[in-house]
């Protein structure tokens, strides 16, 4: 009797799945970030979240981890959309293939700006959610660090020579979120001109004073009865 030859097996392409997973995955990020902006902390709950995604509420909790990591993701997708977090879209930037320092400047404030003005919403639900869920508050502290190497890594790019001893705390407050808030809500500044002072203010930060303008420290002020 002839035996036949099985079969060939074919192997299980799993891409398409994945794919979808991540598609589905930006969406709820997307409809969270929408809600959270809307509604709040309290407000937006995670069967809500689920409804607006057209999701269950179980691959919500597992694909997020619970609330404060939909909010993290939400906060992402604010500020990044599909590029990632922050150390990828910094990446994507290329600042080490432009030999311009000032053209690297240029680049990083559009980016910047393209950040913080849609996180700007989320900010205070942030920090209000920070104050209620310890998760929250550990996901924060860590963004937190991540923001402050990636300022690290700014000061290299865009320092003319020695960088100033405080240029990567004073580029990582200027590049803050909440900066660009206070500025926009409490003194009606444009992203136009924040972007032309935070143009300003990194390259002067970076550098430090001008020479021969002493080291930029502030004398102590004199005591009361000294003058």
């Amino acid at each position: 009797m002839e035996e036949r030859e099985a079969p060939e097996r074919r192997s299980y392409d799993a891409s398409g799945r994945r794919a979808a997973a991540e598609r589905r995955r930006l969406h709820v990020a997307e409809v969270a970030a929408r809600l959270f902006a809307e509604r709040g902390w309290n407000g937006t709950t995670l069967a809500l979240v689920a409804a607006e995604s057209g999701v269950s509420v179980e691959l919500v909790t597992k694909t997020f981890d619970g609330k404060a990591g939909l909010f993290m993701e939400a906060f992402r997708s604010a500020g990044f959309g599909r590029r990632g977090g922050l150390r990828e879209a910094f990446a994507a930037l290329r600042l080490d293939d432009e030999p311009d320092l000032e053209v690297r400047l240029d680049r990083f404030v559009e980016f910047a700006c393209s950040i913080v003005v849609p996180m700007g919403p989320l900010v205070l639900v942030l920090a209000h959610g920070a104050e209620q869920d310890p998760a929250l508050r550990d996901l924060v502290r860590g963004a937190h660090l991540g923001h402050a190497a990636m300022c690290g890594d700014l000061v290299r790019l865009l320092a003319r020579g020695e960088p100033a001893p405080d240029a990567v705390d004073e580029v990582y407050l200027l590049t803050r979120a909440e900066t660009y808030l206070t500025l926009a809500q409490h003194r009606g500044w444009t992203v136009e001109r924040y972007a032309a002072w935070l143009r300003r203010s990194l390259r002067s930060a970076v550098d430090g004073p001008p020479a021969g303008s002493g080291d930029g420290r502030v004398s102590p002020a004199p005591k009361l009865g000294t003058m």
